[in-house]
Parts: structure tokens; C-alpha cells; sequence
């Protein structure tokens, strides 16, 4: 999802953008992946403790298994990348993502293809996970229909849930200052959604707004869920018709969190020892 500007506080950008470190959260993760190059990327060290990864959830109910074909993702990022034997085989993961875009947007995969990808986590993400890109047809361009999914490798919880489309009609993209000024609209839409889907595992205790942006040409807005118990959510619907366009489930907010500490954490001390530099220099020359 591409972000306008505006008075939007921190804009979460979701857990596939900490990935690959783009700014398209929700506009299908191959279009995403293919537009970065994550060539020569450094792992971080993880003196850290992970969020807990709970077991694997049940068949969703009145959820059938539909006709669809699971393929390997054959851009290039995914290629040298294989699963371990912790982690779930390409066929479960994709049923288990299978299952996650019926419970959240009730979509049937009957004819559809699944491009699977594995990644064993990166700098911005370490946590390992199977990505799945949905297209029905043959044909694989950012203006399909898709449907995207990113779920951890090893038990199959969600991290994220995206749709994606090309509206055949023009609409404005750019920011809307009423709805910044007043999102009550979406804020009770992303409620309902939340408590519907059980997104924070109980009831709804504040939505906040996030910002506003667009994928392909599709305007939307984000909106951030917290739940009484304190788990959280993100929710984007698009501006023109206001569907569901994606989901970022509580387990990739936690990891965001940590990271976004973590790199602050670097960045002052980077300041402190670029000062300390300086300051030696100081007395050097005097």
C-alpha cells in the first residue's frame, strides 16, 4: 500500500513491508517482492526473545478443502531458500493459508494457482515464514485479482491476509483530510470486522487511525484495532467501496514492536557513539 502524506501519527506499515522493505503493504506480495532487491541483506543479532508462537488453529467451521494447484514461487528472491524439517511442508502451509483467506474474506480457491515462497526470516523479520500469492488463471501481473497470505513457517500462525484488484473506474487517490479529520466511519467498519473475525481474541476496545494510501488503483485507509485484552490488529479497507483489502493479525504487530524498539535502540547508539567520536576528536585537536 502506497501512503500519502498527512498528519497520520505512526503509520504501521505491516508485517510483509518489514520483510522486504517496501512501502506496499497490501497490494498483492508478489508485485511487492518483485519490486525490491534483497541482495546482500544483513541479519541483525537475535539477542532477543521472539513472540511466543501459539500452536496451530483448527479447520475454520464449514471450511472445504478446494480444487487448487500449490507451485513454487519462481521469482528470484525465493529461489536459494528452502525450508528446514521443523518447518511446515509447501502443500500444509498452503492449505493452512488456503484456510486463512476463506475464514477472512470467504473466498474459495477452486482453479486457483498458489505461488508458495519460504524465507527463514530476515533482518527486519526473524521469524521464519511461508508466503503465498493466489491468482486465478494464467496469468501473473500486479492488475490481477489476488489474494496474498504470510503465515510462520514452523506453526502456521497468521501474520498476514491481503487482497488485491484494479478498480475499472478512475478514482481520486489522494489523501482525504475529512476522513483524517474524522474516521469514525471506517473505525466502526474495522470494529465489527475485528469482532466478527475474533481478529484480538475478544472484544474491541480502541480503533485508531493509521494513514491512508492506495494499492494499484485502489484507495484505502488503515486502521489500527486494540483489543480489551491488549492484542492488536490493522485493518484496510478501500475508500472506494470500503471491502476488507487486508489484515495484519497480532503476531506481526508484536514482531513490528519489537523490531521498531530494537532499531531505536541502534539509532541511539549510533548517536551516542558518532558524539563520542566527535568529542575525541575535539580534544585531539586542541
Amino acid at each position: 500500500m502506497r501512503k500519502n502524506k498527512g498528519k497520520t501519527g505512526l503509520a504501521i506499515c505491516g508485517a510483509f513491508a518489514l520483510v522486504i522493505g517496501c512501502t506496499a503493504m497490501f497490494s498483492g506480495l508478489a508485485e511487492a517482492a518483485a519490486a525490491v532487491d534483497m541482495k546482500g541483506a544483513e541479519m541483525i543479532p537475535t539477542a532477543y526473545t521472539l513472540p511466543a508462537a501459539p500452536e496451530t488453529s483448527p479447520v475454520p467451521e464449514g471450511y472445504q478443502k478446494a480444487a487448487y494447484t500449490v507451485v513454487e514461487d519462481p521469482l528470484d528472491y525465493y529461489k536459494d531458500k528452502k525450508p528446514s524439517e521443523k518447518d511446515l511442508s509447501q502443500e500444509k502451509a498452503a492449505e493452512m493459508g488456503a484456510q486463512l483467506l476463506w475464514k477472512m474474506f470467504g473466498v474459495k480457491l477452486d482453479g486457483a494457482t498458489i505461488y508458495m515462497g519460504y524465507d527463514p526470516g530476515t533482518a527486519t523479520f526473524p521469524r521464519a515464514f511461508w508466503s503465498g500469492d493466489v491468482r486465478f488463471g494464467k496469468s501473473r501481473t500486479p492488475g490481477d485479482t489476488s489474494y496474498s497470505f504470510l503465515i510462520d513457517a514452523v506453526t502456521g500462525e497468521a501474520f498476514n491476509a491481503s487482497f488485491g484488484r484494479t478498480l475499472n473506474v478512475t478514482v481520486d487517490l489522494g489523501l482525504d483530510s475529512g476522513l483524517e479529520k474524522n474516521p469514525s466511519e471506517y473505525m466502526k467498519l474495522a470494529k465489527a470486522f475485528a469482532e466478527k473475525k475474533n481478529l484480538v481474541n475478544g472484544e474491541v476496545k480502541e480503533c485508531i487511525y493509521n494513514s491512508q494510501g492506495y494499492g494499484s488503483n485502489d484507495p484505502e485507509i488503515t486502521i489500527n484495532v486494540i483489543g480489551v485484552n491488549g492484542q492488536k490488529a490493522m485493518i484496510t479497507f478501500s475508500r472506494y467501496d470500503q471491502a476488507v483489502k487486508g489484515i495484519g493479525f497480532n503476531a506481526s504487530m508484536e514482531i513490528q514492536e519489537m523490531m521498531d524498539k530494537i532499531m531505536e535502540q541502534e539509532a541511539e547508539n549510533w548517536v551516542h557513539e558518532g558524539r563520542a567520536f566527535g568529542e575525541s576528536e575535539d580534544l585531539v585537536v586542541k
